[in-house]
């Protein structure tokens, strides 16, 4: 019976998502390392051949590359190979992990669409400069980092989630009966992981915020979305209907499976909701 609905769905042109779609973030790059040494204060690795470059050039550190060697271990001991297809961002640091996974019969193909976002002026900048230079997109982005644009007009994360949504179209239209890896970056993840989970725009301000380890998408960071059902294994609908978050290089970083919900609010649910916002003007 589920067999001639899925197929009943194919037939009136409704569009599936893969069976399984695997997210991996890149390894770690020189421009994580010289960004977290520049919120710490120390500018070094900004030297002028350095600032010279656009973030899209950055390769993987020495560390990277482990994490991506780990990644691709991890994979091939708990994933069916090999994998149907093969998607890798543009940029340079994602291309290098995709080669490090070393998985069997990869032939990967390099999407624009999974660029990292775009930060326009902001792009390759050391944190000192960027509060000095750009204080009012910056104070906007502490206002509300889902709208907000980067300096220099940019890319907000509502318009990323738009570009990701123009990626997931094309994986329904040609591989909705395939098992998908993508290697991309770490805010292109987490817009994936809004529009896959039925997320929104607080949820992205409360996961950005968070300290929680289940929440965090660090170097290498793998994102399993799948259709099947997690505890049969059965694929039931032609939606994803569970995710499992791992990171391969720590220990304690395999979260487990999480089923996806997908969230309808009652009219009470919608009072709350706006309950957490303070009405300043009333009249």
């Amino acid at each position: 019976m589920v067999l001639f609905a899925l197929e009943q769905y194919i037939a009136k042109g409704g569009l599936m998502l893969p069976i399984d779609l695997i997210l991996v973030r890149h390894g770690q790059s020189e421009g994580n390392v010289a960004n977290k040494a520049s919120e710490r204060g120390d500018n070094s690795f900004f030297t002028p051949e350095f600032r010279q470059r656009h973030s899209r050039s950055f390769r993987l550190t020495d560390n990277g590359i482990t994490q991506a060697m780990t990644a691709g271990e991890w994979l091939r001991k708990n994933v069916i190979m090999p994998l149907d297809r093969f998607y890798v961002s543009d940029y340079v640091r994602a291309k290098e992990t995709a080669a490090y996974l070393v998985l069997p019969a990869a032939e990967w193909r390099s999407e624009f669409l999974l660029r990292e976002r775009d930060k326009a002026l902001m792009d390759n900048c050391p944190f000192d400069e960027q509060q000095k230079l750009y204080e009012f997109e910056q104070r906007q982005y502490a206002i509300d980092p889902f709208l907000s644009y980067p300096a220099g007009g940019g890319e907000s994360i509502a318009m990323l989630c738009l570009r990701m949504r123009d990626f997931l179209n094309h994986l329904a239209r040609e591989c909705p009966d395939k098992r998908i890896i993508v290697v991309c970056h770490g805010h292109v993840m987490r817009a994936l992981q809004l529009e896959l989970g039925n997320l929104g725009h607080d949820d992205f301000i409360r996961l950005d915020a968070s300290e929680d380890m289940p929440d965090r998408i660090r170097n290498c960071q793998i994102l399993w979305y799948t259709r099947r059902d997690p505890d049969t294994g059965k694929i039931r609908e032609p939606r994803i209907v569970a995710v499992r978050s791992i990171c391969p290089w720590d220990p304690k970083g395999d979260y487990g499976w999480r089923k996806i919900e997908r969230r309808r609010y009652s009219n009470d649910e919608l009072m709350e909701e706006v309950s957490r916002y303070p009405r300043h003007i009333s009249g």
